[in-house]
């Protein structure tokens, strides 16, 4: 995928997003910047771990975007709250600041080994 493709597209889903947080401060007595909270962070729990752990499971093209969306909101819902709830066993307590950098984390190692694993095979 080539960059002005990737800028589009990244372009069109942050706007889309913002639509529907639009409409849920619209119909929904939140205002917009919570709205915008609960829709961003969705996104950021439910989806991006898993996107990356998907590309990191499956290379590039082995399975279809249609598969790769559906896994990567399976793994997000299974790896995020476990790694959550291991760092509660071991004494972190649960707050907003400490779920946020946990899924940073995951995604931040998943995105390094991956580019790792592709930098050792251009070489």
């Amino acid at each position: 995928m080539n960059k002005a493709l990737f800028s589009f597209y990244f372009i069109a889903s942050v706007i889309l997003l913002e639509i529907v947080s639009f409409f849920i401060a619209v119909f929904s007595p939140l205002g917009f910047f919570e709205s915008m909270r609960i829709v961003f962070g969705g996104v950021y729990v439910l989806f991006l771990p898993g996107f990356v752990l998907s590309f990191l499971f499956f290379g590039g093209r082995q399975i279809d975007w249609t598969e790769r969306i559906a896994l990567s909101f399976a793994l997000s819902i299974a790896v995020a709250p476990l790694a959550v709830f291991y760092l509660n066993l071991i004494g972190v307590k649960i707050n907003l600041l400490n779920s946020f950098l946990t899924v940073l984390v995951i995604i931040i190692v998943s995105a390094g080994i991956l580019y790792w694993r592709r930098k050792s095979l251009l070489l």
